[in-house]
């Protein structure tokens, strides 16, 4: 990885970065701040969550019914840890599809004409994203841990990084395939389509199976986002090593092929 490419990107893109981890931690500050309100009719939502077709609960991470108090962390879990890797998946998109959009400006022959390999080019655009997500992360916790400040409720910070480590490994396997359509096609609109049809799928397909046949439920196992259930691991306070597994190895595949990929393709416009 280039050092140098990598710290010129992130300067470039340090006003989107800042803009999105303040966006998130205002987000993640609201939703803990709302908790003390929602917790005074917690048997009246923990019904009507159980209540819920379970298609519907499972796309927010909930499997099963709940049978324990609505904490802070299964309350967070529902609104706002299920949206975060979809969010932050978004904001890789458009991040992880950078060697492409170079290649349509024109600027990667300049890029690719500096005394540095390509995988190093490729790995440091990657690398952009992957301190951008740890950045976002980061102020999200920060701002989970303001809003418990605000409303004087203590927060099992344990629990809460732990879903943040599943959550952060997610949205770097949504990258990876970002960055594997943009070594493919060189061309973003290509690589936007692709990669974001591929996310829009996968999420809508975490929700659309349970209402399906059971003997269609083997189909759930192909969204990336059915293995990251946060209420189990705020509620076990333990991560899923399978749900780890499936991610690391996305993201090495993906990776692996778009170094490949790149390192042979003509880039002569």
């Amino acid at each position: 990885m280039s050092l140098k490419i990598l710290t010129s990107n992130l300067k470039l893109g340090r006003w989107g970065i800042l803009a999105w981890s303040g966006i998130v931690f205002l987000y993640a500050l609201f939703v803990v701040y709302l908790y003390p309100i929602v917790s005074e009719s917690s048997k009246e939502i923990m019904s009507y969550i159980n209540s819920l077709p379970e298609f519907f609960t499972a796309g927010f991470g909930l499997e099963g019914k709940l049978t324990e108090m609505l904490s802070l962390e299964v309350f967070a879990s529902v609104e706002f840890f299920s949206f975060w890797p979809l969010l932050i998946g978004i904001y890789g998109i458009f991040v992880c599809v950078g060697i492409a959009r170079e290649m349509e400006q024109g600027t990667l022959d300049l890029l690719i004409a500096q005394p540095v390999s390509r995988y190093k080019v490729i790995l440091a655009k990657f690398g952009v994203f992957i301190v951008s997500a740890f950045l976002i992360a980061v102020f999200s916790i920060l701002g989970i841990m303001a809003g418990a400040a605000t409303i004087d409720t203590p927060v099992n910070l344990g629990s809460i990084s732990l879903v943040f480590v599943e959550a952060f490994l997610l949205v770097l396997a949504l990258g990876s395939v970002t960055l594997l359509c943009a070594a493919i096609f060189l061309k973003p609109r290509q690589a936007l389509m692709v990669a974001g049809m591929f996310m829009g799928l996968s999420y809508i397909l975490n929700f659309v199976v349970p209402a399906l046949p059971e003997a269609f439920e083997w189909l759930r196992n192909l969204s990336v986002f059915y293995h990251f259930q946060p209420a189990d691991i705020t509620t076990n306070i333990a991560l899923n090593n399978r749900s780890i597994a499936i991610y690391v190895g996305v993201v090495v595949v993906c990776t692996g092929v778009a170094l490949i990929t790149f390192q042979r393709r003509d880039l002569v416009a």
